[in-house]
């Protein structure tokens, strides 16, 4: 088992790799802290609305998450120490809530490549974004994650800033930030590794889900109000990712 996911660990080094991004110092102390512990891991992701039948997805997601706070740690160390002591609080956080849990990941490597692992990775990944963005407007998760949401968010009055472009409503910098680094990924593994994977059969709807989640970057580094990034996740990019990828829609 343990062999299992450091085998699926080191090919996921790899897999970022071919994005051409650095790792700071930093993530590879915590990431040999998590090999160490390996046999204890485990990951529950039940906040997208897609199905998996495996670990594979919440795994690179894990991963993902770990080097998103490293990352965020490390680039704010010189210029904001609180920031960053911030980051690490959260991502040492994230470790324990995770190692403190008696199950553990059954993760093959062998099926790390394949296109449902890939589309779920990145709906986890854009899960985050809301989780992130929405924290900086002081919206809870389970609203930002909630399509349903989006009808009553509509009648909130336009002064509290669920839907005005109005930069001073960030109350939380922090989260901000961490939602700018995970829609600047969300696009690079799109691009890295479901593009690949495009198809005569599904070109348009992977090409829509291209389009929306740069639409989604540039939502989220202009600081549009939460209802219209809301809105790009569960209207545009949620669906033509399902449809592109044939993923498994879990029932209410």
């Amino acid at each position: 088992m343990t062999n299992t996911l450091i085998v699926g660990s080191f090919l996921h080094l790899q897999h970022m790799n071919k994005l051409s991004t650095r790792l700071p110092p930093l993530f590879m102390l915590i990431f040999c802290y998590i090999l160490y512990q390996a046999p204890f891991l485990y990951f529950n992701v039940n906040a997208h609305i897609f199905v998996s039948s495996d670990d594979n997805a919440s795994f690179l997601t894990l991963i993902e998450r770990v080097r998103i706070e490293a990352l965020l740690a490390n680039e704010s160390l010189h210029s904001n120490l609180t920031s960053s002591n911030e980051h690490l609080a959260q991502l040492l956080d994230r470790l324990d809530d995770v190692i403190d849990n008696e199950n553990y990941f059954v993760v093959k490597s062998k099926q790390f490549n394949n296109s449902t692992v890939d589309a779920l990775f990145l709906a986890n990944i854009v899960d985050e974004i809301l989780q992130y963005y929405g924290g900086a407007y002081g919206i809870l998760p389970s609203v930002m994650l909630n399509m349903s949401s989006m009808s009553s968010m509509a009648s909130i009055p336009t002064n509290l800033g669920i839907h005005s472009v109005n930069a001073s409503r960030v109350s939380n910098i922090d989260k901000y930030q961490t939602a700018k680094q995970y829609a600047s990924r969300a696009v690079e593994i799109f691009e890295t590794e479901l593009k690949p994977y495009e198809t005569k059969n599904n070109s348009i709807a992977a090409g829509e889900v291209e389009k929306h989640l740069t639409e989604l970057k540039n939502a989220v580094d202009n600081k549009a109000p939460p209802l219209q990034v809301m809105m790009i996740v569960h209207t545009k990019i949620h669906p033509n990712l399902q449809l592109a990828y044939n993923l498994k829609v879990r029932n209410k």
